[in-house]
């Protein structure tokens, strides 16, 4: 079915009765001066594009065709041990370093709420990876880099 712009709106499918300038209705079959004078003129077809990284837009009377802006990243939950890994790795930290951090009396708390309120599987965005971070730069344990690092380091969904 034929698309049809009314005074350079989007396109649509012409309506079931058409009124004139003069006032009058009319019905289908449509004669083209009958759509002249109401206003319709046919839509240009739609160009080609890429629905999976493009959106197609009417825009002043044409079709428009720009890039989807990009998705935010999705990041995937890590457990806690998956967690300590990459804050290692990031780190260079070995099991020595780990265990002098985990004993030192400076940071104990943070280390209780570590084993004790932070859930099993862990999200980025969640606060208490922020906060646990921060109290390791605190401690000379880890340094803004290494928490941008660790950030921008972990794994995305899919």
């Amino acid at each position: 079915m034929s698309q049809y712009t009314l005074n350079g709106a989007r396109p649509a499918s012409l309506p079931q009765k058409l009124r004139l300038p003069n006032g009058r209705w009319r019905t289908a079959p449509y004669t083209e001066a009958d759509l002249t004078a109401a206003g319709y003129a046919p839509a240009p077809a739609k160009p080609a594009y890429d629905p999976a990284t493009e959106r197609l837009d009417w825009q002043n009377g044409r079709w428009t065709v720009e890039p989807l802006p990009p998705r935010d990243p999705v990041y995937r939950p890590l457990t806690k041990l998956e967690a300590m890994t990459l804050f290692r790795h990031i780190t260079g930290m070995d099991d020595a370093g780990e265990l002098a951090m985990r004993e030192d009396p400076a940071i104990k708390l943070l280390w209780m709420k570590w084993e004790t309120d932070v859930p099993q599987s862990i999200r980025r965005e969640h606060a208490v990876v922020g906060i646990f971070l921060d109290g390791l730069i605190a401690a000379d344990y880890a340094t803004a880099e290494h928490k941008a690092a660790m950030l921008a380091a972990w794994p995305q969904e899919g």
